[in-house]
């Protein structure tokens, strides 16, 4: 049996006093894991102050997760304010500790930099993490426990009892599925409070699919967001920061420890979400685009995190979302059943999409021009199609004979005024609205 994963977002009706219990039960979740990592930095001190030789901590003088476990059961029996809580609010912030040590030692096993966990500010701990979800945590409306006809509601004991809205009915379709929630998260963010539910769904391990009859190769760049093997391109993202850059130079003119100071800090990072949120809905409406237009698809496999510490070009590859965008295509294309295969990016603008030929290609030159066939092509065009040629090579993805032309042109749309080109919604031509409309 498959396991598929998905996070379901939603924002919850939150009044003052829920805000405030919220608040304070971020506190308490912030001091258990500080807690943790004090005891964790204070055993390992104490091994390194009374063995200077270098040996190694033995195992039953560290704290395994399960130890914690059992110490927090202490913890909650001695403290009033912890047995108010449900206990599984605490297990998520062990959980949560966990996590971080286990990545920790792989970074130092695999020779990356440590990243040594951090002490978490009672301010800054906005996330509470409920794992083995009952099902009475989560009320639908209509039941006898919520006559609401249209409000769910987070039923956890000693958090505020929230309520959200499932738009769409996409919560109770997945549960009607056979689908079982096994986290939830309460996230206070810049704009709302969110209750984000984790949905694992249990279905048949599919057969081995056949070769995709239209497959599409998908070339990521600065210049054009996008560049798809059948000549099709998007433009590249340009996020509009005029509102951020306002409010940032507001909050510099601001006195410090000021209340004015307080309420510019809280404006600047309500600009930051907004311009986040905007840019990952643009993102599922193109890959949507893509998702219901092919039955394959085949992307390169970038390591953008190296790109990024090399510092070239950094803020363009940052502002053009290349791993978020390749991350929700692949869930996308798994929930949709069809296949995103990852391929080697070496060669691929080198190479001739049409006879196979290999010359440099600088980074300033933007057309493919062929000294052994005399193919001319946008490079961008001519990399996508060797990507689509690489992961499906009996799909077609070598250029139709039609196509083999001398100056083949391949066709660009007008992408400034697309909706899924960049985060802001614009007018749209009727010719756009007819092959744009189930975005």
């Amino acid at each position: 049996m498959a396991q598929l994963t998905e996070t379901f977002r939603f924002g919850a009706k939150c009044s003052p006093s829920q805000h405030r219990r919220l608040v304070e039960v971020c506190g308490m979740c912030s001091e258990l894991y500080n807690a943790c990592l004090e005891s964790w930095r204070g055993t390992y001190a104490w091994w390194r102050e009374h063995h200077p030789d270098g040996a190694p901590l033995p195992r039953d003088r560290s704290q395994s997760h399960f130890d914690r476990l059992k110490m927090f059961t202490g913890v909650r029996r001695d403290c009033p304010e912890w047995s108010a809580v449900s206990v599984k609010v605490g297990r998520g912030v062990l959980r949560r500790f966990h996590r971080a040590e286990r990545s920790l030692y792989k970074r130092c096993q695999t020779g990356k930099r440590p990243g040594y966990p951090r002490f978490k500010s009672r301010h800054r701990w906005r996330t509470i993490e409920i794992p083995d979800v009952s099902p009475s945590m989560l009320v639908p409306p209509g039941t006898r426990k919520n006559r609401s006809d249209r409000w769910w509601r987070l039923a956890v004991k000693g958090l505020p009892r929230l309520r959200f809205r499932d738009k769409g009915n996409r919560l109770a379709t997945a549960l009607g599925c056979g689908a079982r929630v096994v986290d939830l998260r309460v996230v206070r963010t810049a704009l709302r409070v969110e209750v984000h539910a984790v949905v694992k769904h249990s279905r048949a391990d599919n057969p081995p699919a056949e070769e995709p009859v239209r497959p599409v190769g998908v070339d990521v760049g600065l210049r054009s967001r996008l560049a798809l093997s059948d000549g099709t391109t998007v433009g590249a993202r340009q996020p509009d920061r005029g509102t951020i850059k306002r409010r940032q130079r507001a909050l510099s003119r601001a006195v410090k420890g000021s209340r004015g100071r307080a309420k510019k800090r809280s404006a600047l990072a309500k600009a930051w979400r907004r311009e986040t949120e905007r840019a990952r809905q643009a993102d599922y409406r193109l890959v949507h685009h893509l998702i219901s237009s092919y039955d394959g698809v085949a992307v390169e496999d970038l390591n953008v995190a190296g790109m990024l510490r090399a510092k070239m070009f950094s803020r363009q590859i940052s502002d053009q979302r290349w791993a978020a965008l390749t991350q929700i295509l692949e869930h996308k294309a798994e929930k949709a059943g069809i296949p995103c295969v990852r391929v080697n990016p070496a060669n691929t603008t080198t190479d001739c999409s049409h006879c196979g030929h290999r010359q440099p290609m600088p980074l300033g030159a933007r057309v493919y021009a062929c000294g052994d066939c005399g193919m001319v092509m946008c490079r961008d065009v001519n990399a996508a199609r060797n990507i689509c040629a690489r992961a499906f090579p009996g799909s077609g993805g070598t250029l139709p004979d039609a196509m083999r032309t001398t100056n083949f042109r391949h066709k660009t749309h007008d992408t400034s005024r697309e909706p899924w080109a960049d985060g802001h919604r614009r007018t749209v031509s009727p010719e756009q609205t007819n092959v744009y409309s189930s975005i």
